[in-house]
């Protein structure tokens, strides 16, 4: 069954979607704002809020944990 498994794909296999989301999420924490599809929007904020909230919380748990999902020294050190 597929329960509760309702996103959207974006048109992508899923390797693809996932360096999307991390790259839109990375020029939103550099740039501060970003211009894009609404579909996008909509996926990347179910991407990059958890990522956020973590960051509300300097510890280095929560530093491992977003820099494996961004992947970049520079957003990560600016989101923290």
């Amino acid at each position: 069954m597929r329960h509760n498994k309702k996103f959207n794909h974006l048109g992508r296999k899923a390797a693809h979607r996932q360096s999307l989301l991390a790259n839109l999420t990375i020029s939103l924490i550099k740039e501060k704002r970003i211009f894009t599809t609404l579909a996008k929007a909509k996926a990347l904020r179910m991407y990059a809020e958890p990522l956020i909230n973590r960051a509300k919380e300097d510890t280095t748990p929560n530093r491992r944990l977003v820099f494996a999902h961004l992947q970049n020294k520079q957003a990560v050190s600016e989101l923290f």
